[in-house]
Order: structure tokens, then C-alpha cells, then sequence
């Protein structure tokens, strides 16, 4: 209960509309009664006085109050609907918003298909609770109460014969509601596992076909599918279960009534009248009874997808401004990891104890095996993880104890795997700032050699990316990513792995523009090719986790050590390869 009054806060800023909905609920409800009193009075006064103007006052009665009902029907189901589509516009803003401010760390152990499922198929479940449960539950309960009472007002005894079996609802309802709270968990689970899995596929159907497997990501897909679907029928056995008994006991109420109200009508203690409303009201009773009861299966499913929305917004970041953070308008680009030790796993570090300076404006090349701990180290500087001991520094100030917001405006990123959004060339390469001019747009197309090919499209700046529009190639892309980082114009330069799509040909074309750009900047490039590493002011090697030497090519070159091995490794079998052939030998294997 504790989820259901959580959600129903969210009604609170709409509580004169929920008040407003509340009462037209009253009024459908009482807007019943009148109805078979209408047919008493036609049967027991009007036919056997036959009095025909009783009859077209009965009739235009019934029209009025038909016409009357259906109104306040409409107006209803008209507020009914926009509340719950404002709280669930309200909660799937919320929910998006504090994705966004979540941290790296969360989506590393999630699939991306089961948070969305979170985002979009949970909170459905949970506007379908409010739409279609809470508020017409609170109609069905009115109902019952004042059909109850309206009943033993016209005659105790018949009225305790129906009401008497209504005990047995709330007895089959407490046998078969904790089966059917497991089963519909389960299911829900299930069918969030089933999205993410479809997402993760239809994502990497390339490489399904590139491996033959379509027959068998078919067959999993479908054990899945069947799975789900024998706990589906399960629930829905469990359901109808449910459905029958409670229409069973129904028809023992009502064969009860007949039998009962037929001899009070023999006995004339009772009008035939009186009995044709008696049956018409519990009309009114059994039917909101089994809604009720219905309910709360429904409960069970949305209980689920509740606990699952509130345990993501429930989830604090682990990146925020400390209370103390301090904004920096301007950034020189001074680096320092001072004794740093990180891992994603604090068990297990990915760093340990690392140490380094970097001044304003130095090229740093950062080079080693895979997973030695590159790209953890800028995704430290861009504080995208917290450390676990020591500090990153940046002008002195340590990144912890500085607003996000200000530091990351001065950080760009072109890292390995390049993401574009379905939007057209020009949003995509202002995304890198999102006040740029077209002018200034352009001007980062140009340096990342990307312009010529944009006026080529048929719509230019305006041409769309994705299912709509062009599919662009590996190196394009990268040159997108990299037009993005420059419009940013940024103080530190990430540039991990940034031309590894790119041909020889496109690469030299834009070394000039990614040159120019790393002037007056401090530069970190991970892997890059032979021309970045080359002219860096200095190379960072690491191994497993640790700095194992920092210093220029020819210093690196001149001492023994992992650098230097990795470059007779590669070149002991290479003959009489020129220079400059062997630095591109060089560069491959420190892209490693």
C-alpha cells in the first residue's frame, strides 16, 4: 500500500480536478437508484390502472435521466482520462530525467531494453491502474454502500439474503490473490527480460547474420516466447478461476432472490414490482463486486511495474555537486592524478595508485594493451566515475569538489564508439554546442572534412540520419564526432581512438584541422595513429592498471622498458621497411 500511496501524491497539484471527478462519481452513482423505481412504478401502478399518461411520464423520465446520466458520464471519463495521462506525463518525465542524471555506473549493469521497458511498458501498467482502477474503484465501493443501504430500506430480510453471500468475494479473494500476485510478477519480469533481449538482438543483427544464426536467435527467441506464453495462460487460468467462482456466487444470490421474493410476492407481503427492482439493484451490486475483485488482480500487475519505476527513481546518482562546489568559468587545462586508484569493482581496481602532471597545452598520448586502463583514465578526468583513493585535478581544483555542469562545458570528447541521434547532420554537430550559429556549424564541418560530402545530400545541413534518412559510413560518422567535438571548442581534448575509422586518405585530409584544433589545448589521445603520437609532447604507457613509463617517443626509445619492446616486437621481422612505414607499424601497436 505504501507504493499505491506514493503514486496517488501525484495526484495531489490536480486534487480540485480529483475532487471535482469524485463528486460526478457520486452522481453516476445515485443517478441508478432512480432507474427501477421507474419499473416498479410501470408494473405495479401504471399496467394495472392503465394509466397511459403515467406510462409517457414514466417514459420521458427514463429519457431525462438516461440523457442526464450520460452526460455526466462523459464528463467523467473525460477528467478520468486527463488525470491519468497528466500523472503519467508527470512520472515518465521524471523517470526520464532522473535517468539522465543518473550515473555511468547504473547503465554498466543494465541492459538498455529493460530500462526502457521501465520508462514505457511500466508506467503504461501504471496509467492503466489509475485510468481504468483507482478512480472508478472508488465509483464500484460507492456503489455497494449505497446500494447496501438502499436495499434493507426497502425490505431487511431479502436484502440480508443477497448481502449475506458477499463475505464468500472476500474469502475467494484472499484464497487465490497471493497465487496470482506470484504469477503476475513473475510474468512482468519476464516480459521486461523478453524486451531487453529483442532490443539487444534487433541492435546486433549484423553480426547474427554475419554468424548464421538467424534459425537460432529464432529459436531462443521463441522458447522465450513460449515461456512467457504458458505463464500468461497460467495468470490467465488463475484469472478466469477467479471469474467463474465469483460469478457462481453471484448466482447463488440471485437464484436465492427469486426464490425467496417469490413467495413474498405469493404471500403479497411484496408487489411483483418491488421484486423486478429488487433484481434490478442487485444488478448494481454484483457487478461492481466483480469489478472490485478484478481489481485487485489488476492491483497485482501494476504493483509490480510501480515497485520497479519508484526502485529507478529511488536510485541516487553517484556523481553530484558537493554542497560546496565551485563553478569555473575559465579552465587553462592543468591536469594532475594525484595517487589515484579506481576500479569498477572497488574489490577489484582498474587503476592503482596512479600519479601524473600534465600542463596546459601538452599533448599527452596514452598507449597500452587493452585493458591496461586508457580510457579509464579520461573517464576519470571527465568524471564520469568517482575515484576510490587520491584525486583528479583540474587547475588545482579537485574535479570532486567542482559543479559538472562548468567543468564538463570545457571538456571535449571523441571517443572510440561514435554515437549520432536521428536527427538531421546540423543538430548532430551542434550538439556539441547548442547555441553555435550556422555559420559556426559549418565551420566545424569544414575542419573535420565533412562539408564538401554534406552539400552533396539532396537536403544538406538539413539531411536526416537513421531509419528517415542517409546511413552514413564508419568514417563518416567519426568525422561527424569529431565536427561535434570541434564546434564545442573545448580547453581539454579527449581523442580516444578518434580516426580508427578513417582511411589514410580521409584522415590526412582532416590531421591538419585536428592539428590546428589541439593548439593552445591540453590533449589526451588514446591510441592514436603515428602522426598524434609522434608529435606528442609526451607517451603514457600503462599495463595493467599502473603508469610503467611516461615520457617523449625518443626518451621512451632510449631506455629499455614496455615501449620500446613493443616496437622491436613489432618490427624485428619487417626487413628494410622505411621510416615512415615502420611508425605506422608503430602506430598499430599502440593502438593495442
Amino acid at each position: 500500500m505504501e507504493n499505491y500511496k506514493r503514486l496517488l501524491r501525484y495526484l495531489r497539484p490536480y486534487r480540485y480536478r480529483v475532487a471535482l471527478s469524485v463528486v460526478l462519481m457520486f452522481v453516476v452513482t445515485l443517478s441508478a437508484i432512480p432507474m427501477p423505481l421507474f419499473q416498479k412504478q410501470a408494473l405495479d401502478v401504471a399496467i394495472p390502472k392503465r394509466d397511459v399518461g403515467m406510462l409517457w411520464s414514466i417514459f420521458f423520465g427514463v429519457i431525462a435521466l438516461t440523457g442526464v446520466r450520460g452526460l455526466v458520464s462523459y464528463a467523467l471519463n473525460y477528467l478520468i482520462g486527463w488525470l491519468g495521462q497528466r500523472v503519467v506525463f508527470d512520472l515518465r518525465f521524471q523517470s526520464y530525467r532522473h535517468l539522465q542524471r543518473l550515473s555511468l555506473a547504473y547503465y554498466d549493469g543494465r541492459q538498455p531494453g529493460k530500462i526502457m521497458a521501465r520508462l514505457t511498458g511500466d508506467i503504461d501498467v501504471i496509467q492503466y491502474a489509475l485510468t481504468q482502477g483507482f478512480v472508478y474503484l472508488i465509483t464500484d465501493v460507492a456503489t455497494l454502500v449505497i446500494v447496501i443501504l438502499w436495499l434493507l430500506y426497502l425490505n431487511w430480510k431479502l436484502a440480508l439474503l443477497v448481502t449475506v453471500i458477499l463475505p464468500l468475494y472476500v474469502l475467494n479473494y484472499k484464497l487465490l490473490l497471493s497465487r496470482i500476485r506470484v504469477v503476475s510478477v513473475e510474468l512482468r519480469e519476464r516480459w521486461e527480460k523478453m524486451i531487453s533481449t529483442l532490443t539487444e538482438k534487433i541492435g546486433a543483427i549484423a553480426v547474427v547474420k554475419a554468424f548464421a544464426h538467424e534459425n537460432y536467435e529464432t529459436e531462443q527467441f521463441m522458447e522465450t516466447v513460449a515461456a512467457n506464453f504458458r505463464l500468461g495462460m497460467q495468470q490467465t487460468q488463475l484469472n478466469r478461476f477467479l471469474g467463474a467462482t465469483s460469478q457462481l456466487i453471484r448466482m447463488l444470490g440471485t437464484g436465492g432472490l427469486l426464490w425467496y421474493g417469490g413467495a413474498l410476492v405469493l404471500q403479497r407481503q411484496m408487489t411483483p414490482g418491488e421484486l423486478l427492482a429488487f433484481y434490478s439493484y442487485i444488478g448494481y451490486l454484483y457487478d461492481p463486486a466483480v469489478r472490485v475483485v478484478d481489481f485487485n488482480v489488476q492491483l497485482q500487475w501494476a504493483n509490480a511495474a510501480i515497485e520497479r519505476v519508484f526502485e529507478t527513481l529511488d536510485t541516487r546518482p553517484e556523481i553530484i555537486d558537493a554542497p560546496e562546489a565551485v563553478y569555473l568559468p575559465t579552465v587553462r587545462g592543468e591536469v594532475e592524478f594525484r595517487h589515484v586508484t579506481f576500479g569498477y569493482d572497488p574489490a577489484q581496481p582498474a587503476l592503482h595508485d596512479i600519479s601524473f602532471h600534465v600542463n596546459p597545452g601538452e599533448i599527452i598520448a596514452i598507449v597500452g594493451p587493452s585493458g591496461a586502463g586508457k580510457t579509464t583514465v579520461v573517464n576519470l578526468l571527465a568524471r564520469f566515475y568517482d575515484v576510490q583513493q587520491g584525486a583528479v585535478l583540474i587547475d588545482g581544483h579537485d574535479v570532486k569538489n567542482v559543479r559538472l555542469e562548468s567543468m564538463r562545458r570545457h571538456i571535449g570528447l571523441v571517443s572510440q564508439e561514435t554515437i549520432l541521434f536521428s536527427v538531421t547532420l546540423r543538430e548532430n554537430i551542434r550538439y556539441g554546442r547548442k547555441e553555435a550559429t550556422d555559420e559556426e556549424v559549418i565551420a566545424a564541418a569544414q575542419a573535420a572534412d565533412l562539408h564538401s560530402f554534406i552539400l552533396e545530400l539532396p537536403d544538406g545541413y538539413d539531411t536526416k540520419i537513421g531509419e528517415d534518412g542517409i546511413k552514413l559510413s564508419g568514417g563518416q560518422k567519426q568525422r561527424m564526432s569529431i565536427a561535434r567535438a570541434i564546434l564545442a571548442d573545448p580547453r581539454i581534448l579527449i581523442l580516444d581512438d578518434a580516426t580508427s575509422a578513417l582511411d589514410s586518405h580521409t584522415e590526412s585530409n582532416i590531421q591538419a584541422s585536428l592539428s590546428e584544433l589541439m593548439k593552445n589545448r591540453t590533449n589526451f589521445v588514446i591510441a592514436h595513429r603515428l602522426s598524434t603520437i609522434m608529435n606528442a609532447d609526451r607517451i603514457l604507457v600503462m599495463n595493467e592498471g599502473r603508469i610503467v613509463d611516461f615520457g617523449a617517443h625518443s626518451d621512451l626509445m632510449a631506455r629499455p622498458g614496455i615501449y620500446r619492446d613493443l616496437y622491436t616486437e613489432q618490427f624485428k621481422t619487417v626487413g628494410d621497411l622505411t621510416e615512415e612505414d615502420k611508425a605506422r607499424l608503430l602506430v598499430a601497436v599502440g593502438a593495442g
